[in-house]
């Protein structure tokens, strides 16, 4: 999550991180910390996941990865621009084109 929106979010609590992130070009960065139950809904269903804070310069408010879609059991098709997830004993899909 960019620092910016975090700051919009009203600032919620942070973790300090021990990690350091490389972003595409090469460089190095420590994140900003780390925001340890940070909730997502989706299609009705909502789970609670880690997010990174980072000052960085990105084209983007919230980047979620692999953490976020096995916390949703979800399977992503880039392709078809879907995702498809168990929720309520149906299976959910969110398709980016509807």
């Amino acid at each position: 999550m960019s620092l910016t929106c975090w700051k919009d979010l009203k600032c919620p609590e942070l973790v300090p991180s021990s990690q350091l992130l490389k972003a595409f070009d090469g460089h190095t960065f420590k994140p900003h910390g780390i925001i340890l139950a940070f909730l997502v809904e989706l299609g009705g269903k909502t789970i609670s996941v880690e997010v990174e804070v980072v000052e960085a310069l990105i084209d983007y408010n919230l980047l979620l990865g692999q953490r976020w879609t096995h916390a949703m059991t979800a399977i992503v098709s880039t392709v078809f621009r879907v995702i498809c997830f168990p929720h309520e004993g149906n299976i959910v899909t969110i398709d980016q084109l509807d």
